[in-house]
């Protein structure tokens, strides 16, 4: 077991380097501003709108969606403070409401973004393909911009998974 960890965490580190070396600017850039897709922030206003102006059809919906994100939020919570995973960059910035975010497994962006797919994705499969492709996106973003591991994300993104289910089949 010991091995496979060491081994997981040499290819992760492996992979945040070769992208800190081969930084475009451009694509830094586009990345940087759809990575905000996953950000909490964002789909808390979403929701609250969706709320305010949607038919009770979409209720249902809402309410499964903000199950699984206060479920993942508190599993992420656990998570990081069990593992205390440093992120890749130095530099990242985290709020004194927000003090697990210094820790970096797993990838609450990809949970989310996952949770929103599985979900809204199974009540409208016309629109899944596009909702997966924001979540490879997303989630490619956290570890192009170096705030996230590859083993974050792919955690990340089969909690989300996860989540997703179980609230579906709960609500």
């Amino acid at each position: 077991m010991n091995i496979s960890c060491t081994k997981l965490r040499e290819t992760d580190r492996i992979i945040s380097q070769y992208f800190s070396s081969h930084n475009n600017g451009w694509l830094r850039s586009a990345l940087g501003t759809l990575t905000h897709l996953g950000s909490g922030g964002v789909w808390i206003i979403i929701y609250a709108l969706l709320f305010i102006f949607l038919d009770d059809h979409f209720t249902q919906l809402l309410l499964t969606l903000i199950l699984a994100e206060m479920i993942g939020l508190l599993t992420i919570i656990i998570l990081r403070y069990m593992t205390k995973r440093k992120r890749p960059s130095i530099h990242y910035k985290y709020y004194f409401l927000t003090p697990w975010n210094r820790y970096s497994f797993p990838s609450h962006h990809t949970l989310r973004v996952f949770i929103i797919a599985v979900i809204v994705g199974k009540d409208y499969p016309e629109i899944f393909p596009l909702l997966l492709i924001m979540a490879a996106t997303v989630s490619f973003s956290r570890i192009y911009l170096s705030k996230h591991y590859l083993s974050d994300v792919l955690a990340g993104a089969f909690l989300g998974i996860m989540l997703a289910m179980a609230s579906r089949s709960f609500i």
